[in-house]
């Protein structure tokens, strides 16, 4: 899920490229190009929610620290303890 979330995120980023990119042609003297800011924007803002959801279901499986068991003592300070 973590790699799903990461794709996602990325392509917003690329989506938003694309709509930078469509409205970018203005600077070198050509014609705005509507379908690149259209669908970038589409795909930036879409993939972008998308990624967002997916991790605030999922945020439960981002957020555990490995050194802590169940009862919240450290596993380290348990695990070095010698019962001599």
């Amino acid at each position: 899920m973590r790699l799903f979330i990461t794709t996602l995120s990325m392509f917003s980023v690329i989506g938003f490229g694309y709509a930078l990119a469509g409205y970018g042609g203005t600077l070198f003297g050509n014609a705005m190009r509507i379908d690149y800011v259209l669908f970038g924007l589409i795909t930036g803002f879409g993939c972008g929610l998308a990624a967002m959801l997916l991790w605030y279901r999922n945020r439960k499986n981002f957020f555990y620290d490995d050194d802590l068991d169940h009862s919240g003592e450290f596993l380290q300070d348990v695990k070095s303890s010698d019962p001599e």
